[in-house]
């Protein structure tokens, strides 16, 4: 996709890793493009896992004019100065070190960020200038802040908004907090909403399709909601007020040029969307200047924000470059 380019007129092959959940996807990308891509599923072991992202790479790059510089890998998890704190759903223990993993399978130096901000760095080419905080909604709540094309990473974690304190008295989080924002509105808690009105009776819409077998998610509940169910609409709207004072939060900490809400959700034309931006026109601070702006989801802003972060990191990492 075009205007997902990043670091465009960069020759420099670089191969980019998103290893998620179910997928592991490759890319080999030159000039800010991607040239070739690979996806698989994942393997259930780890050392499957790690020998399988490094054949990828390998498949991926070969018979290219030049061989990859570097690799950057996105993946779900807490990442501080390139160890994995957390990502359980992959298999990780905690403190792993996956670049070291990976070198004997693929000696090529290897950069590790967080999927959420591989995602951000590849919808925030589209901004090459300013300060960007990128805000996603998917099952989780992730993000990051990006400052001039650039990750502002922190020790590693940086963006990671879904952990904002919203409800000090909330639901208690998997980091060990309570009332997080995550814990009070992701596609999970609100899949997790819709399932709960349909197996009480309290929603005819999602009762029905519930009992036709279809798994309900977040977009069932913004349909129950505009066709005028009030409960459905209620969850929503007290969803909404606790996503905008998240969005209230980043400002008053990075008082960015705008803030980039990424997935379908929060897109302006859903009951979601647009309660979060008339909340937000309602609660946001006198003084700011922050701009909205909408992107919709696209796989290969992931694979686009890893290679950039690797060749970023490979070049500062070459005197003479």
């Amino acid at each position: 996709m075009a205007d997902l380019a990043v670091d465009a007129g960069h020759d420099t092959l670089v191969a980019a890793v998103d290893w998620g959940g179910t997928w592991i996807r490759v890319a080999a990308v030159s000039g800010g493009r991607i040239v070739r891509k690979d996806r698989r599923a994942k393997p259930q072991s780890l050392a499957e896992q790690y020998a399988t992202v490094a054949d990828m790479v390998r498949q991926t790059t070969a018979h290219l004019a030049q061989p990859p510089a570097a690799v950057g890998v996105g993946l779900a998890g807490v990442i501080q100065e390139g160890i994995v704190g957390t990502a359980h759903n992959l298999g990780f223990t905690d403190g792993a070190d996956v670049a070291a993993a990976l070198r004997p399978h693929l000696p090529l130096p290897t950069y590790l960020l967080n999927d959420a901000q591989a995602t951000a760095l590849g919808v925030a080419a589209r901004w090459p200038h300013g300060t960007t905080a990128v805000l996603t909604m998917g099952t989780g709540i992730g993000g990051a802040v990006v400052k001039d094309g650039a990750l502002d990473p922190g020790l590693g974690a940086a963006g990671d908004f879904g952990h904002m304190v919203i409800a000090v008295d909330g639901p208690r989080c998997w980091c060990g907090g309570t009332g997080c924002l995550e814990q009070l509105v992701s596609g999970r808690t609100l899949a997790e909403a819709a399932r709960a009105l349909a197996e009480a009776g309290l929603s005819p819409l999602l009762e029905a399709r519930a009992r036709s077998g279809r798994v309900l998610h977040a977009g069932d509940l913004q349909d129950a909601a505009r066709d005028g169910d009030g409960r459905a609409a209620e969850i929503l709207g007290r969803s909404a007020v606790a996503f905008s004072a998240g969005m209230r939060t980043i400002v008053a900490t990075h008082d960015p040029h705008r803030i980039i809400l990424a997935g379908a959700t929060l897109a302006p034309d859903t009951w979601f969307g647009e309660a979060v931006r008339k909340h937000w026109d309602l609660i946001r601070p006198r003084w700011a200047r922050t701009e909205l702006h909408h992107v919709a989801e696209d796989g290969d802003a992931a694979l686009l924000g890893a290679a950039s972060y690797a060749r970023n990191k490979f070049t500062a990492a070459q005197p003479g470059l």
